[in-house]
């Protein structure tokens, strides 16, 4: 055996090493049209494959790393290798350019090579795979023929590896006469139909049902807080002072100020008797001691209600009360709440993503974290039209369920958990696949 034959045996076994060893498709793509030309001389190559249209088209070509898919070259080929003279032959076959391209009345480009050789790549499990066209300036040999015939089994079998729609053809042509897939198919489908209870889960929170909030009696800055979070509280217990310094300023300024126009109303009703323009000035010094009686009046209630006291029985709810001290408040604001630990229900955030047809009365499970194994029940009372973000950021619908448990065994306000939400009646099918029905309908905009 001569030297230049062994150099070439072990250039194919190293392009067949190279073939089996490819990762992904591309990469067997990349070795066949460019490894090839350790074996056979040629210009330049192009790797044909089926695309979805059953047509073929150029997926690969030699010493460039993407198609140019506005390449007249590429173009012209895809045209001849598509015409049903050549895009049905099972041999290496040279093609004659000028003949092929006056009978498809297209024409040639300038820069293609003037020898055209079209070889069939087939594997034994899906046969026919595509071509690989090769072009020289010279025509091919017999040696570089047989060695392309014995590569182009190679790289069909190769190409088979990476066809996606293999696996699923041959598993249908080898089940579709067996009397296990239809019948495992036939239960599939029963068990599809059967209807279930729609159902989603969602972030809840133990919540008092008929809270009493404590509010800002007037604009003002929160002195102090004088409970912690889920004390007990008695009605008439103080709950929140607020910064009285400026309303005991005004205080002081008002009684001095109603002092001074008393002594001055006393001072002209005296001096009326003699003088006519003291007795004139009466009336009007009445009405200006009428005046500063009301602004004390108006201060003195102010300066009560610096102290906020409970009007009922039950826990305080308290929201990082350290960070109001020094807080300015508005009239209104809620400062704590007052809640009935005894008057409980759930709050509910269902994202919308995750929404479903409920109706009022609807069962929900709460799975509380400190009891993740026992669930409570509960029953829909209301939910919003409009969906809200939740706590946590998310785009939900406000849920409220009450509690329909043992009234012994009331849950703690202030308790986390996750909630079950049941809604309408729907089919196994529709359960495991609304959310990809849904997507398909955001997607294509039918179904």
């Amino acid at each position: 055996m001569s030297e230049d034959k062994n150099i070439k045996i072990a250039k194919l076994i190293g392009l067949e090493k190279k073939t089996r060893e490819a990762k992904t498709e591309d990469e067997l793509n990349f070795v066949i049209v460019n490894e090839t030309r350790q074996l056979v001389d040629y210009i330049s190559s192009f790797l044909l494959l089926k695309s979805s249209s059953n047509n073929f088209s150029v997926k690969a070509t030699s010493d460039l790393a993407t198609v140019d898919r506005t390449s007249p070259l590429i173009s012209y080929l895809e045209k001849i290798i598509n015409h049903k003279d050549h895009r049905d032959t099972k041999d290496i076959q040279t093609i004659d350019l000028e003949k092929t391209s006056k009978s498809l009345k297209i024409k040639k480009p300038k820069n293609i090579p003037g020898f055209i050789l079209q070889v069939p790549l087939f594997s034994a499990q899906q046969g026919f795979q595509g071509f690989l066209i090769l072009s020289k300036n010279q025509t091919f040999n017999e040696n570089e023929i047989d060695l392309l015939t014995h590569l182009a089994n190679t790289f069909g079998h190769a190409q088979n590896t990476f066809n996606s729609g293999s696996s699923v053809n041959q598993f249908f042509k080898k089940n579709l006469g067996s009397k296990l897939f239809w019948s495992t198919l036939i239960l599939l489908i029963i068990i599809s139909i059967v209807p279930i209870k729609m159902s989603s889960t969602a972030p809840v929170d133990v919540v008092p049902s008929n809270p009493k909030l404590v509010t800002a009696p007037f604009d003002g800055v929160v002195k102090n807080i004088t409970i912690n979070n889920n004390d007990k509280v008695s009605a008439g217990d103080l709950v929140v002072l607020l910064e009285d310094l400026d309303l005991n300023n005004e205080y002081n300024l008002a009684q001095q100020s109603l002092q001074i126009a008393e002594k001055e109303l006393l001072r002209s009703r005296q001096s009326s008797f003699s003088d006519t323009k003291e007795k004139a000035r009466i009336a009007e010094l009445a009405a200006q001691v009428d005046l500063k009686k009301a602004e004390l009046n108006s201060v003195t209630k102010r300066l009560k209600n610096s102290k906020i006291y409970s009007t009922q029985n039950g826990i305080a709810i308290v929201d990082r009360k350290s960070e109001w001290q020094g807080r300015p408040v508005s009239v209104g604001e809620k400062i704590i709440t007052i809640a009935n630990q005894n008057e409980i229900e759930f709050l509910i955030w269902l994202p919308v993503k995750d929404s479903l047809v409920i109706q009022k009365n609807s069962l929900v499970k709460v799975f509380l974290d400190i009891n993740p194994m026992k669930s409570l029940e509960g029953k829909l009372l209301r939910a919003s039209y409009q969906p809200s973000l939740s706590p946590e950021g998310i785009l939900s619908y406000k849920l409220t369920a009450s509690y329909e448990g043992d009234a012994n065994k009331l849950p703690r306000i202030g308790l986390r958990g996750t909630a079950k939400v049941y809604g309408s009646e729907v089919s196994v099918f529709y359960y495991l696949f609304r959310k990809p029905i849904t997507f398909m309908r955001q997607l294509i905009g039918v179904w």
